[in-house]
């Protein structure tokens, strides 16, 4: 095998030998199922003040939405594939193995990159079946709409764990990490759009948390009426999210090559 490949293989190795994979993988599942059944439910109770159609629940809408609670848990896991050989000291034995740490970041990148794109099309099939069983007769299960929804999903999953290996190497710590992911992803943005201001409003459309739900189409925007001042569409959205991701992965390679292990 080549050098690439073997470095590869031993991060793929390393990925599942660790229990903290599996249980950011439960995570997800229980945090998709945690929304998409009560979402079926609801649907499932007749209201009386809405007709038949206006009832019905398209269920990759439901995948949308509890996308934005399981991320964190491929967020985590993303993390913890740099950081937890930091804790343990176990990243020195890793680059003695491979002192090339282009080489060593490129391979984790491609193992939890895999992890997300199958990862990300089986949560949100699972969340539109589940959402459809649990809303019986007011479910619409659309299986081309479910595949557009599963492949966007893997596409937003990858590039957020591209941004998350970024912010792992760059910063070291689990908890430094996750509660900037938090931040960026989900919180800052949605504190700005909600002050008013308007050069805050303004900066909000730039932050990688706008551009990924409106890559999505669930946007934060969409929340407060905001979608039609946003300077991008669907495409530039995705355009702007990897841009994010490619300046936090290029920052984080540098820290990474700069310090000491």
């Amino acid at each position: 095998m080549s050098d690439m490949t073997s470095s590869i293989a031993s991060e793929w190795t390393k990925l599942w030998s660790v229990r903290s994979t599996w249980w950011c993988l439960v995570g997800a599942v229980f945090l998709v199922a945690f929304y998409a059944v009560p979402a079926g439910f609801d649907a499932a109770q007749p209201n009386p003040d809405l007709s038949y159609a206006q009832q019905l629940l398209h269920v990759e809408d439901v995948v949308f939405t509890a996308l934005q609670f399981s991320q964190f848990a491929l967020v985590a896991l993303a993390l913890l594939t740099v950081t937890s050989e930091y804790a343990s000291g176990s990243i020195r034995t890793t680059l003695q193995c491979d002192p090339r740490r282009g080489r060593v970041l490129v391979a984790k990148l491609v193992v939890v990159e895999v992890v997300a794109l199958v990862g990300g099309a089986l949560l949100a099939v699972l969340g539109a079946v589940l959402a459809d069983l649990t809303a019986g007769e007011y479910g619409v299960f659309d299986a081309g709409e479910v595949a557009a929804a599963a492949g966007r999903v893997s596409v937003y999953l990858a590039v957020v764990v591209a941004f998350s290996i970024g912010l792992a190497v760059a910063l070291r710590s689990t908890a430094g990490a996750l509660v900037g992911a938090f931040l960026v992803l989900f919180l800052v943005p949605l504190v700005f759009m909600m002050s008013g201001v308007d050069l805050m409003v303004d900066m909000s459309f730039w932050l990688p948390g706008t551009a990924g739900t409106e890559y999505l189409g669930i946007g934060i925007a969409t929340l407060f009426g905001l979608d039609d001042q946003l300077p991008y569409g669907e495409g530039g959205a995705l355009v702007l999210f990897a841009a994010w991701a490619g300046v936090v992965l290029a920052a984080g390679y540098a820290a990474f090559r700069s310090r000491d292990a």
